[in-house]
């Protein structure tokens, strides 16, 4: 009885040691979670990305108070990250540093490609306002006319991904000048990138370049923040409208977060951060990835791969 009595016991201690550490495991588990998301598979943070060039202008403004009540809606932490350059901020998308982002058409078709992106939404007063356009533009005292005046003459892009600053703006010189992709570059005496819209317009403001191509709402704005005059640049051609830039979010987040995002974005109507935006009369309207089909086209069209409109 005695020999069994005390095999009972270290029985017992065993099991009891073996719960211990079962329970200890549990409360990591638990600990981790709660370190990790809220419980439904949600983040304690969401890192939301804007494109560079306007971090001077009332839009940087507006991409803050965007963040604060998205943050407000949504119970976490959402902290606004502004990319060095677009590939910048597709990267960190593909990297899992970014779960939102705000894209250009072009560079949402890249971030798709790369880093997952989904579609939301578009910022305009209608479905049928959802464009705008590329246009390039020269110095007010520029004797340019035509595109075909331009030869032998400098011409800035804003950046490789950008959509109404270059993919855009090439598909326009092939067309009128009747030249390859691959002859832009002899066709004009330097070609260059100036990083982002705001420093194409106030590069041919003060004269320092020939021709750039920019998008109108850039320029639009940068007239209404007082950053360039409208008599300091003329427009000589105009694209045919291009979709809006879209808001995305990166495929693999939580359906139930998706959501959330999804209901804070398409009922946004905070007045203050429209008029900061550039139009007070504005809102979100959604989008599919179907609506950049002609993105997709131009970028065909130009015999060009995003890895080689990027590497320019």
């Amino acid at each position: 009885m005695r020999v069994i009595f005390e095999k009972t016991n270290k029985f017992l201690a065993l099991m009891m040691v073996v719960g211990f550490i079962s329970l200890l495991a549990a409360c990591g588990d638990d600990a981790n979670a709660s370190e990790g998301d809220n419980g439904d598979g949600w983040p304690d943070k969401i890192s939301y990305g804007v494109l560079p060039g306007e971090e001077d202008t009332e839009i940087s403004r507006a991409h803050d108070l965007f963040a604060e009540d998205m943050s407000e809606e949504l119970g976490i932490e959402v902290e606004l990250f502004q990319g060095e350059d677009y590939n910048a901020v597709i990267e960190a998308m593909r990297s899992k540093k970014l779960d939102m982002a705000s894209f250009g058409p072009f560079s949402y078709i890249i971030a798709q490609e790369r880093s997952n992106a989904v579609p939301i939404a578009v910022r305009a007063k209608s479905e049928e306002d959802a464009t705008y356009n590329s246009w390039i533009v020269v110095p007010d005292e520029s004797d340019a006319e035509t595109v075909e005046d331009l030869k032998d003459k400098t011409i800035l892009f804003a950046d490789p991904a950008s959509t109404s600053g270059h993919l855009f703006p090439r598909g326009m010189f092939i067309d009128e000048l009747g030249i390859t992709n691959d002859e832009i570059e002899s066709y004009f005496s330097s070609v260059s990138f100036s990083g982002s819209h705001d420093n194409s317009i106030l590069a041919i403001a003060a004269g320092d370049a020939d021709a750039a191509g920019v998008c109108s709402t850039c320029v639009e704005r940068a007239i209404e923040g007082g950053m360039v005059s409208e008599s300091d640049f003329r427009i000589i051609k105009e694209s045919d409208p291009i979709p809006s830039s879209p808001i995305t979010y990166r495929g693999d987040l939580p359906e139930s977060l998706v959501e959330a995002i999804k209901e804070f974005v398409y009922n946004y109507d905070n007045e203050t951060y429209f008029e900061k935006a550039g139009d007070s009369e504005s809102r979100y309207i959604p989008v599919d990835e179907s609506d950049y089909d002609i993105i997709r086209n131009t970028a065909k069209n130009l015999d060009m791969s995003p890895e080689d409109l990027l590497s320019n």
